[in-house]
């Protein structure tokens, strides 16, 4: 009963999960360059800054006003001294303290520096909390941007050892990779301190400490990062880190099938090179193409920006290298691999025969450059960032090498010269059914989690505001006069350096008229404040301030005061003995293609499928409801295709004689009680007052009603898990 949607294009394997017995997906923070109607407001106790607010309260940074803070004397001459000099001023507007704040790298830009310090609680580092300090060239601040986690950690009661954990992390990547567990090797780097909130991504907004993993094979054609929450036994967020490369070695297989990549490795023993620096050309088409595009990518880098891109990404030899036609059967299908991809494992580029064209060459070397500088994670709104850098960057260096397409219909659009032909479209990302604004309809949830919360969807409005930024037009009642190459080229560049690990659209709304300020002025880049002027309204035309229209779900705590004290609870982690289930019911989720278990082992699984199973229920049996208590599960729902039809739905029941059954969203007071008609887009939960049920026998029945399918989409599934009846003490 397994099914999926296929999502094409320069994709690489990327997967997000929430173990949280919790979901959310907190509001991002944002805040204008301009205050006005409609556009977010900015606060400020001191004079001298003006503190950041999103719309959710929360605060993304603090910008100086009318210029840059001056350093202060005595501080030391490195900026990273300068730095933390600024930090211990205005940390508290951040609300964290200096002391948690330390700075991890630092990179010399356009009018300046930036610095990136790292957030720890308890000396633990804090997965995207990050703070870019950005400097004027004198040390001056001109901005603090990024997220911190605020509150005390999480403390369960029960926890895993490091080593159950990384058995955990090994079993998970196993599955998802489809190959033996036996076959992959588990590096721990320590604990880290999770909070869904700062990356957008679903999970209740608290913090957690987790272990953090790298597993891979061998050759790195399977490499994650894997986190695992011990307390909820289970993966809390787990992302790849193949991203779908002058120093040259091309290496080729000639389509012979490597299995799972065993060998691939272009270091001149395990793969001979066929073609290295200086050397002419090897007379095999795809090595002789890469070869060039490899040369162009980082001609056009040093031009634009003076970096070194092999310095930046190629290891320890300073290389770019690549393996063309590549076929590996057992882990990708079909034969030649139908795609290229840089391995940040291997540091390298992979390529599919036929897909050696410039754009893909420059944007999967961007993967690697992103992952040495703003090391965007490759989820949700961060993701579609980070694939939107490599499209930006892909599309400006293959312009610059092909001037013959600009102005023509080739230009702005992705993958154009591939077999089959361009993917996305810059210009007009809806020609693709991509958003071009954060309001579009076409805002992919990605219900199916099939492309890490819409990475290559939703990075269409990031596309939009770069093409607007380049090429200028009218969008959105906006008319924006565009900068040309290479200056797009200095101000994304700078944006590289000025975004966190989780910065999403309202940071870009800060960062990118940031990176153009950054940059005025500044020798060899000829920009002045009116191009300012154009970025900052490219980013409201495409509404970067505003929040996407569909997303992951909030969560509802469990108490608002005092503690949890559980009368009956049922984690589905077994068949359980008082509860009936009929038809398309049972406790395996991971037959399902929606395969995420909250917590545990397992959780209740329902679906129906279009002829085959037109119903389905779990039952328990009666329950005395004690006073002041409440009910309260884990869910999600998954109906067929992306607009659900007419009178599907699904519902959680009540009974105190066993044959009348009432919907448990209309008990008083409930929270997101029901019935559910749509995709909860990721684990959600229903909270029920049963105040008016206090004393009384209860049955309870979670039950799909009326839901049915067609051939191409034939299921529809809800998940429950974490049951539980409770008051708060």
């Amino acid at each position: 009963m397994k099914y999926r949607r296929t999502v094409g294009g320069l994709a690489a394997l990327a997967t997000v999960v929430s173990g949280s017995a919790l979901v959310a997906l907190a509001a991002p923070s944002y805040a204008g360059s301009t205050t006005g109607p409609g556009f977010p407001g900015k606060t400020a106790s001191d004079s001298s800054v003006k503190v950041l607010k999103g719309s959710d309260g929360s605060t993304s940074g603090v910008e100086a006003k009318g210029g840059s803070i001056a350093l202060p004397k005595g501080t030391g001459g490195s900026p990273e001294d300068a730095a933390k000099s600024h930090v211990r001023r205005f940390a508290s507007k951040l609300g964290v303290s200096a002391d948690t704040l330390k700075p991890v790298t630092s990179a010399k830009v356009a009018g300046g520096n930036t610095v990136k310090l790292q957030q720890y609680i308890n000396g633990v580092p804090v997965v995207a909390g990050e703070v870019v300090a950005s400097l004027d060239s004198n040390g001056g601040l001109e901005a603090l941007l990024g997220k911190t986690a605020k509150g005390a950690v999480e403390s369960p009661k029960s926890l895993l050892s490091e080593l159950k954990s990384q058995l955990i992390a090994r079993r998970y990547v196993a599955s998802k990779a489809k190959i033996s567990a036996a076959g992959l090797r588990v590096e721990s780097e320590g604990r880290w301190i999770y909070n869904p909130s700062l990356l957008g991504a679903p999970g209740a907004p608290v913090n957690r400490e987790t272990f953090k993993f790298n597993v891979s094979t061998a050759d790195h054609m399977v490499d994650y990062t894997v986190f695992v929450d011990p307390g909820f036994r289970s993966v809390a967020f787990a992302v790849s880190n193949n991203h779908e490369g002058l120093n040259r070695k091309v290496c080729d297989l000639n389509n012979k099938d490597v299995g799972t990549f065993e060998g691939v490795q272009c270091d001149g023993s395990t793969v001979a090179y066929k073609r290295t620096e200086g050397q002419p050309a090897s007379r095999i088409a795809d090595v002789d193409a890469v070869y060039d595009k490899l040369g162009e990518t980082a001609k056009w880098y040093a031009s634009y920006v003076n970096l070194d891109v092999s310095a930046l990404v190629g290891g320890s030899d300073k290389s770019l290298k690549a393996t063309t036609r590549v076929c590996a059967t057992q882990v990708q299908q079909g034969c030649p691999l139908q795609n290229a991809f840089w391995s940040d494992g291997l540091k390298q580029m992979v390529y599919g025969q036929g897909f050696t064209t410039q754009d893909v060459t420059s944007h999967e070397l961007t993967h690697g450059v992103t992952a040495h500088t703003s090391k965007l994670y490759y989820a949700y709104q961060s993701g579609a960032l980070n694939e939107s850098q490599s499209d930006v960057f892909g599309e400006l260096v293959d312009l610059a090498a092909n001037p013959q397409k600009q102005n023509t219909n080739a230009a702005w659009l992705i993958g154009d010269d591939m077999q089959g032909g361009a993917i996305r479209s810059m210009k007009d990302p809806t020609a693709f059914g991509d958003p071009d604004k954060m309001t579009s309809r076409n805002w992919n949830a990605d219900p199916e989690f099939q492309d890490a919360g819409g990475v290559h969807s939703n990075s269409g409005v990031f596309n939009k505001t770069a093409y607007l930024v380049a090429q200028g037009g009218n969008f959105n009642g906006y008319n924006v006069r565009g900068l040309g190459l290479a200056k797009t080229f200095k101000i994304y560049w700078t944006v590289q350096n000025l975004l966190t690990s989780g910065s999403d659209a309202k940071d870009m709304f800060n960062a990118l008229p940031l990176a153009c300020k950054k940059n005025v002025g500044r020798a060899g880049t000829f920009i002045n404040a009116d191009d300012c002027a154009q970025v900052d309204k490219a980013v409201r035309a495409t509404e970067l301030y505003k929040d996407a229209p569909a997303g992951a779900p909030v969560a509802t705590p469990y108490c608002n005061v005092g503690n949890v004290k559980a009368s009956y609870s049922q984690g589905f982690d077994a068949k359980p003995s008082d509860w009936t289930l009929a038809g398309g019911a049972g406790l395996t989720v991971a037959n399902f293609e929606f395969d995420y278990v909250n917590s545990g082992k397992d959780a209740l699984g329902l679906f129906t499928e279009t002829g085959r199973v037109n119903a389905a229920s779990a039952t328990s049996k009666a329950v005395k409801v004690p006073a002041a208590s409440f009910l309260r599960i884990d869910y999600a729902t998954l109906f067929t295709l992306y607009q659900p039809l007419a009178g599907a739905s699904a519902v959680v029941e009540y009974s105190t004689n066993g044959s009348t059954w009432r919907s448990a969203g209309t008990l008083p007071s409930s929270v997101n009680g029901g019935p559910w008609t749509k995709h909860s887009n990721g684990w959600s939960s229903a909270k029920f007052n049963l105040a008016t049920l206090s004393g009384q026998n209860v049955q309870f029945r979670i039950r799909m009603a009326g839901v049915s399918g067609d051939a191409n989409n034939p299921v529809s599934l809800l998940t429950v898990d974490n049951f539980k009846i409770y008051s708060c003490g």
